[in-house]
């Protein structure tokens, strides 16, 4: 018996690899890019190392800690509907974050983000399983792996460029 022939994935499934891809990016740079642009924050804000480290961590902490239970959320309610919702609240705080005017409401901002990442990183995966099959979906993981690699390595060269010009 012939297995049947796979379905080529659409353009629109491509469009949704590429939204998933860079909200993945998204998270992982913001990761990265706070060890580079520290300096600049802590002489702007005028804070001490206590709480420079907590600007470091507050999101690296925030998102390991929820991964499991927004995965589980996403199951509950829909991959695509917690990963726009984690891109709001990521969004929403990035904002914040730019504009804070304290250590400590950089800080806030920097744990809400961490809320946003993690709604967003198990999701993605979920949204991938879902929308391809066969071949396309080893393709679609490449992707986003190469994504996490290529943003891993982005991050730090883009803090160094954006401190010359902001931290902000």
């Amino acid at each position: 018996m012939t297995e049947p022939a796979e379905t080529p994935p659409t353009a629109r499934q491509w469009l949704g690899l590429v939204a998933v891809a860079l909200g993945v990016a998204l998270i992982v740079v913001d990761l990265t890019i706070v060890n580079v642009i520290l300096a600049p924050i802590i002489e702007d804000l005028s804070i001490g190392s206590s709480e420079a480290q907590w600007i470091q961590e507050s999101y690296a902490i925030t998102f390991a800690a929820l991964l499991l239970v927004t995965g589980r959320l996403s199951d509950l309610h829909g991959a695509r509907r917690i990963f726009l919702l984690g891109l709001a609240v990521f969004g929403a705080t990035s904002l914040l974050a730019a504009l804070a005017p304290s250590g400590g409401l950089l800080i806030l901002a920097r744990f809400v983000q961490g809320v946003g990442g993690a709604m967003m990183l198990p999701t993605s995966l979920a949204l991938l399983n879902a929308t391809f099959t066969g071949r396309a979906r080893g393709q679609a993981f490449a992707v986003w792996g190469s994504t996490i690699g290529a943003a891993a390595a982005v991050g730090p060269l883009l803090g160094g460029w954006l401190a010359d010009i902001t931290w902000r």
